[in-house]
């Protein structure tokens, strides 16, 4: 089978788990004996590939263009659509940066009662286009929202990356197909079991616990919502991501957190297994998880998981993590002092780790891959 695998033309600029799922993808399907090639672009002639496989429905204008060129080529196509309500997320995480610039321009009073409202979700977040609600109701441009329903309803067959983000993407997108595999996101562990912690606390000088969130530093990760929950403690923060896109909400973080905060850019996945080993807890407080890959690899190093309550990381975490609200600073410093007070060797990340090992690996996500593209391959020879 000759695969040709696609994200937007910009994702190598932003990175995140649709790029290391595509990678990841591409490396197995080679081993098991496909010819693949992978590719950033909006546009491209996939004339000669047996497939297509795009990663990334949400960058709306360069899905269109991709779909477009499939069609006119008349080659099959599957999606990862890596889908979160959108409206949900822009309302929680728009929201939540303002209010926070508030509260440290003019005092945390000036800010209590909206800030009381994002919690309640009772808050009215203007945007550029309009309005909208945290049931992501609204005068917003929608017309984004339609495009990628429509587009999706075209395609051969969906590759969610959970149950919950399928059915995402029948509540929020109205898809209704049955042309569908659920794969589930992987880690490999030769790259995150049991690392070393010693390194990076020498490096960075870190002996105590610590709070750790890798990830793009940006309203979406709401990374302020973390400084801001922990305030008012003596605990370091390690942010481990790129600012580049909101250098704006990485110094927000800074006026939070002052000299408790530690912000990396970059750290190779060596680096990282370590950070990880070395972290008290980590925290992924996000408005738009589909899976939480991050989580996933920091489990692997036996460290406490705090979660969302927002987006799909249920599925992934079930009931080996701590959970907090991402709109509610209280919720999430409560989550993080009890999986700091649990500990490592508690039941809850021992259980995680023994779950990653088990049932989130690449191995599982390309069989599913790969059953999906062998349904799409005979539909259409059936229709021919």
């Amino acid at each position: 089978m000759r695969v040709l695998l696609v994200n937007h033309g910009t994702a190598a600029d932003w990175g995140g788990g649709d790029g290391v799922q595509m990678r990841e993808t591409g490396k197995r399907l080679r081993e098991r004996g496909h010819s693949v090639e992978l590719v950033n672009a909006d546009r491209f002639n996939p004339a000669g590939f047996d497939l297509v496989h795009i990663f990334n429905c949400r960058v709306h204008h360069s899905f269109e263009q991709q779909v477009l060129s499939c069609q006119e080529a008349s080659v099959p196509v599957v999606v990862s659509p890596i889908w979160v309500s959108i409206a949900r997320a822009l309302w929680g995480s728009r929201g939540s940066v303002g209010l926070l610039q508030k509260a440290v321009d003019e005092g945390p009073e000036a800010a209590a009662d909206l800030l009381e409202q994002l919690r309640e979700r009772r808050l009215t977040v203007m945007l550029k286009d309009g309005y909208v609600q945290a049931t992501g109701e609204g005068s917003w441009d929608q017309s984004g929202l339609r495009l990628v329903s429509r587009l999706l309803k075209t395609v051969d067959g969906l590759l969610p990356n959970s149950w919950l983000e399928l059915q995402a993407l029948r509540s929020d997108l109205h898809w209704d197909g049955d042309c569908f595999e659920v794969a589930h996101y992987g880690v490999d562990p030769k790259l995150f079991l049991d690392a070393d912690p010693e390194p990076f606390r020498q490096r960075f000088g870190l002996n105590g616990p610590f709070v750790l969130q890798a990830g793009r530093i940006e309203p979406a990760k709401n990374q302020a919502m973390l400084c801001w929950a922990l305030r008012n403690t003596e605990l370091p923060i390690v942010l481990i991501g790129k600012s580049e896109h909101w250098p704006s909400y990485a110094e927000l973080c800074r006026r939070i957190s002052g000299p408790r905060l530690l912000q990396i850019d970059h750290l190779n996945q060596q680096e990282l297994a370590s950070a990880y080993a070395a972290a008290g807890v980590h925290v992924l407080p996000s408005w738009m998880e589909t899976c939480g890959l991050v989580s996933l690899e920091a489990a692997l190093s036996g460290t406490p998981l705090v979660g969302s309550t927002f987006g799909h990381e249920l599925e992934y975490l079930g009931g080996d993590a701590w959970y907090a609200d991402p709109g509610d600073a209280d919720s999430l410093e409560r989550a993080v002092h009890a999986a700091l007070a649990a500990g490592r060797h508690s039941v809850k990340p021992l259980r995680m780790k023994r779950k990653v090992l088990e049932r989130f690996n690449w191995e599982q996500t390309v069989e599913a891959t790969e059953r999906l593209y062998v349904r799409v391959l005979e539909q259409r020879s059936r229709a021919a």
